[in-house]
């Protein structure tokens, strides 16, 4: 064979790169098309709409999903829907990305001996699961969210027909207190329905409203009502906040006053004492509560709850005054072991005020469905640690992440035999599984809600779904057909669409489906008599576990909620309505006491509460926090999830520089994304067995490590410069302006020396350096004065108005930007560099005493 010289061999490889270049330069045209058979009803370009419902928390919003040919991209608030009435919260915004989740299961995944998952037909896994029930029905259990009233139904007749253990409804923020206290205060099964649009004087006990407590955006929209000048010239509504953080509520209040957490029950029992020596209340109703408000005088009260007693009294004065004032118990993460009392203190006062059947209705408890009971989900923990669960279907829940450690209940699921679950994307209790059968994304399914008696919400599919999944009960129903015909026979025949349509059968269907339900909303009772039994009412302090200076707030996030939101990437990405931190776990301290610890923002310290559960985590101090509690949101610390958990590869550096992950074996490997506070919380309950969140006390050590926070609000501090200076509007209409005097009298300076030049024929220059808020016009300096702004000739022109009575922060907009330019996420990492790539932002303003508030009023008084 000749030899090949290295000549020919470079004319060989031209000709053979030519060629291949030649080929991929056909003039052919590819297109990429949605369709192979393009529907009628389908012009490409423009968008369809969809109603449905919105299933992201349990307020059960209405949707308007927009799609384009077959695809969801945008979600925005049904206007008819009654909640929410055409507004979208930053979590609802976010909820389309569950539909395209890259951690989305393909298909039925079962766990082989190695510990991973596998794929597995639908058939296989079907008969799989009924191998179990066959063997193991009496002690098999069903534990999830509530999946709206008809598949609620539905899920009861599945357990009845194979003969299941029971079923447990989970839900980690339940408003069973508040169920409970008004069944105490009023002697019958209601639930509270407030509308704040009616008030005239809203009093908020430790109960964030507008951020994740029943139904916030509805609450937002009453806010503003109640404060629209427009339609109240007299001012509007005021608003006052007793707790002891400067929440995004609290910023949005007129007077915040920083009580003790826990105090609620008694300072409403002093306000009621106050209201009711200032003529509140019958006389019957006076008679029935003389004994108990006895002990809780302004004074004692005042002490106990850590306020002034002249606060006390001042508030309680105008509550007797008020025509219309409305009352808020704690909720969330204020929600202790005294709960029902507290709540009831306060629904008592609502009574004692008039606020029943003005701004406060009772309204009856939907027929359908089945509420959240805590106490059942404990029962199931010790029946699962005593081996007496043989099989657990877990779907829309992910108790194993939102389950205190202190209960066991992830070893005690490590002790049942066979679990299931349902959910669409990884999650904590999905890695515990034995067997996924993924449900379908709620842009994929049907399904209803009803939020409250009256309201009757329909869920449709915008899309089909993606990927190989089943609705709830399609899965659960052939399950139970394949277990035997004696099961079969009990279940309906059909599918879950079905099922639905039969379940709305005394309606319109179509037309309830373009409109998105069915809107009677039902009037709650006119008018309530308090119970025999509130003459029995025990209010005090709660009872918190533990050793440590400092009382521990775990409260749920606007944005991460009880950490379902924590796999959306935008709701990460979005800063904190209140500190501006993205990505990341934070401990909130006040300024004194990181001055006594000697600590600064990105300090880790270690955390412990009782039963020596410990964690550590960076500090952030800030104004609008008493000294003596500590905060830590809810939401972060997965170990499941692309963007709700940290690889450990993309591990982010300390304050030095130093990886905080450098091992070249834990690449790859998934860490906790921040701290999950509830593992620090003991397994409290209040008086009736719900669940309890403010529990535990804690101790704070320094580590004398430091890590980088997110923070994207550095220049948030004016350092008493007059920027922005805001002005109340009762100071605009009596005539009152903000001038810096400085900047005033150097305005006049240079008027002066102006004036001297021109006496001589000159031009007096400016300044090299003018102040930073010096306005020039017509070569003139003036000096800023807000006043100008409510005037037509005002030199200020502003690019952008917002309506700051009607603004809280909440950051929806900002969501609706990110999915509605597709603007990229970039990261913790990124971020932490200023790389954040969102069009809007909402900047928190820091006022005397570096109390930092979010939204356009900082909180002041007027009462």
């Amino acid at each position: 064979m000749p030899e090949l010289d290295r000549r020919d061999f470079l004319k060989l490889v031209g000709v053979g790169a030519g060629a291949a270049a030649a080929a991929g330069c056909s003039d052919r045209v590819e297109k990429l098309i949605p369709y192979v058979v393009q529907p009628d009803v389908i012009t490409p370009g423009i968008p369809v709409y969809y109603a449905s419902t919105c299933r992201e928390c349990p307020a059960g919003c209405g949707l308007q999903v927009k799609t384009r040919e077959g695809r969801p991209i945008k979600l925005e608030g049904n206007p008819e829907h009654p909640v929410n009435k055409g507004s979208l919260c930053a979590r609802g915004q976010a909820g389309i990305g569950r539909t395209y989740h890259p951690d989305r299961f393909a298909g039925p995944m079962l766990r082989g001996s190695d510990g991973k998952l596998a794929p597995i037909s639908w058939k296989d896994a079907t008969e799989l699961v009924a191998s179990k029930l066959r063997s193991s029905a009496a002690s098999t259990y069903l534990l999830g969210s509530d999946p709206g009233p008809t598949a609620s139904g539905l899920l009861d007749k599945w357990v009845a027909a194979v003969g299941a253990g029971g079923r447990i409804v989970y839900e980690p923020f339940a408003p069973e207190a508040l169920l409970e206290a008004a069944q105490l205060v009023f002697g019958g099964a209601s639930e509270p329905v407030f509308d704040l649009s009616k008030a005239d004087l809203i009093l908020s006990f430790a109960n964030d409203f507008l951020e994740t407590w029943v139904s916030p955006t509805e609450h937002a929209r009453q806010l503003a009502e109640a404060r629209d000048i427009g339609a109240h010239p007299e001012g509007g509504a005021r608003f006052v906040y007793f707790g002891p953080r400067l929440s995004m509520t609290a910023s949005s209040s007129d007077e915040w006053i920083p009580a003790r957490p826990g105090s609620e029950g008694i300072l409403a029992m002093a306000l009621a004492r106050v209201a009711v020596e200032n003529g509140a209340g019958s006389a019957s109703e006076r008679a029935l509560l003389s004994g108990v408000l006895d002990g809780f005088d302004p004074e004692r009260a005042a002490a106990r709850a850590g306020v002034d007693a002249k606060t006390i009294e001042r508030v309680g004065k105008a509550l007797a005054k008020a025509k219309a004032p409305v009352c808020l118990p704690p909720a969330g993460g204020f929600a202790s072991n005294r709960a029902r009392a507290a709540t009831a203190a306060v629904l008592v006062l609502n009574q004692l005020t008039g606020a029943v059947g003005k701004t406060l209705s009772l309204s009856p408890l939907p027929s359908e469905g089945k509420r959240a009971s805590y106490k059942e989900l404990l029962a199931l923990v010790d029946a699962m640690k005593s081996a007496k669960v043989s099989v657990l279907l877990v779907h829309g829940a992910d108790p194993a992440y939102s389950m205190p450690q202190a209960t066991g209940f992830t070893d005690a699921l490590a002790k049942v035999p066979f679990v299931v679950s349902f959910a669409s994307s990884k999650d904590e209790t999905t890695a515990l599984a034995h067997l996924v059968l993924p449900e379908h994304t709620p842009l994929e399914s049907w399904g209803d809600a009803q939020p409250r008696a009256g309201v009757r919400s329909l869920v449709q599919p915008t899309v089909r779904p993606l990927k190989d999944t089943q609705a709830l009960i399609d899965a659960l129903f052939e399950v139970g057909r394949a277990v035997g015909p004696e099961v079969a026979t009990k279940l309906p025949a059909g599918s879950f669409r079905t099922f639905l349509e039969s379940a709305w059968s005394d309606v319109d269907f179509r037309q309830a489906l373009q409109r998105g339900g069915v809107f009677s909303e039902k009037s709650g009772a006119a008018s309530a008599n308090l119970s025999p039994a509130v003459a029995k009412l025990e209010v005090a302090e709660p009872l918190l576990q533990g050793e440590g200076e400092y009382v521990l707030l775990a409260l749920p996030s606007p944005l991460l909620y009880d950490g379902r939101g924590a796999n959306l990437p935008w709701l990460q990405e979005i800063p904190d309505p209140v500190t501006k931190i993205v990505w990341q776990s934070w401990l909130e301290v006040s300024h004194e006491t990181a001055q006594k610890l000697g600590l600064v923002a990105g300090d880790v310290v270690a955390i412990e509460t009782a039963g020596q559960r410990h964690a550590e985590v960076p500090v952030v101090p800030r104004g609008g926090l008493r000294n003596d509690v500590v905060a830590l949101a809810v939401g972060q610390g997965h170990t499941q999830g692309l963007y709700a958990s940290r690889e450990c590869n993309q591990g982010v550096n300390d304050a030095q520089g130093k990886r905080l992950y450098p091992s070249p074996e834990d690449a790859g490997r998934q860490e906790p994304r921040g701290v999950n506070v509830i593992s620090l919380l003991p397994a409290a309950t209040d008086e009736t067995g719900g669940r309890a969140w403010l529990t535990t006390k804690a101790k704070l050590s320094k580590t004398g490590r430091s890590e980088r926070v997110a923070f994207t609000g550095a220049n948030d501090n004016k350092r008493e410069r007059m920027l922005g200076e805001a002005i109340t509007l009762s100071d605009l209409v009596a005539g009152k302006s903000v001038v810096d005097p400085e900047m005033l009298g150097f305005a006049a300076s240079v008027k002066e020396r102006a004036q001297e030049a021109a006496k001589k024929g000159e031009t007096a220059p400016l300044p090299a350096e003018l102040p930073p808020e010096a306005l020039v016009r017509n070569g003139e300096l003036i000096a800023y004065n807000a006043t100008e702004d409510a005037k037509p000739g005002s030199p200020y022109r502003w690019g952008m108005s917002i309506d700051l009575d009607r603004c809280t922060g909440c950051s929806a907009c900002v969501a609706a930007c990110y999915l509605e330019n597709n603007i990229p996420i970039v990261g913790e990492e990124q971020s932490i560099r200023g790389r954040i790539m969102s069009w809007l932002r909402i900047e928190r303003y820091v006022t005397d005493g570096d109390i930092d508030y979010v939204g356009g009023r900082p909180p002041h008084s007027d009462l």
